[in-house]
């Protein structure tokens, strides 16, 4: 199980709003008579090239990989599932000749550092649609976060009829399965509008897992205080396995 962060961006995809950005920056220098007399002779705005931007991206995280080795060790593994190297995803895309090609898969911070580089024009432009980029994923993982919460308060709903919970009783069982993915990363509960993007991702993730842990453990008919110890071991053996993929 991969816990990768949702408030991400492609180099692919960061590529293509760089040159949509350096196109319309060098159109308006055009009509505005602001060209150096070498863009007026080249003509055309200078597109940024993908491998240019995997070597930029190489440099300004200090990566000391070589792509092509990186590719080969992608094609061992099972769909050719991401790998994480000194804090950057790498991932692969096919390209107009359906051939597996190396990608990035950057944070939505790093995507911003490494647009330093470009022009203060472009920088800003391409800053604003990852503020916006951003802003949108956050709302649609809050309105799936919603969903996930309610398919587990339902699954809790069930434990309390399984069990025979007492009606005074089931509001601190609610409580404290609420609190459960909180304990198992050792977190304090706090609101989900305060978590950062890769906490709220774990939480729901886990909410996930106590959901079908107590489906399935009432089909095999656990005792009521069984039911909870199976989904804390779960849970840690999920977070468990999640640290080994990212450690290898």
């Amino acid at each position: 199980m991969e816990f990768l962060s949702k408030e991400s961006i492609n180099s692919k995809e960061l590529l293509k709003q760089i040159n949509y950005f350096r196109e319309m920056e060098y159109q308006e220098k055009k009509e505005n008579n602001l060209l150096t007399e070498a863009q007026k002779k080249r003509g055309h705005y200078i597109e940024l090239r993908h491998d240019t931007l995997l070597n930029i991206i190489k440099s300004e995280f200090n990566l000391k990989i070589d792509l092509q080795n990186i590719l080969e060790m992608l094609k061992d593994r099972l769909n050719f599932e991401p790998i994480y190297i000194d804090g950057i995803f790498i991932s692969t895309y096919k390209d107009k000749y359906d051939r597996e090609q190396i990608m990035f898969i950057l944070t939505i911070d790093q995507a911003k550092q490494v647009l330093l580089r470009e022009s203060k024009v472009v920088r800003k432009a391409v800053i604003q649609y990852l503020n916006l980029l951003e802003k949108r994923i956050r709302e649609l993982e809050r309105k799936k976060g919603k969903i996930t919460r309610k398919h587990e308060t339902d699954s809790i709903k069930m434990l309390m009829e399984y069990g025979n919970i007492p009606q005074e009783k089931q509001r601190l069982y609610y409580m404290t399965y609420s609190k459960l993915p909180f304990i198992v990363l050792g977190m304090k509960k706090v609101s989900r509008d305060a978590l950062p993007a890769d906490d709220l991702n774990l939480i729901k993730e886990l909410e996930s897992i106590i959901q079908v842990t107590i489906l399935t453990s009432i089909i095999k008919g656990l005792e009521i205080k069984a039911i909870y110890k199976e989904c804390k071991k779960v849970c840690n053996e999920a977070l468990e396995d999640t640290e080994q993929k990212l450690i290898s």
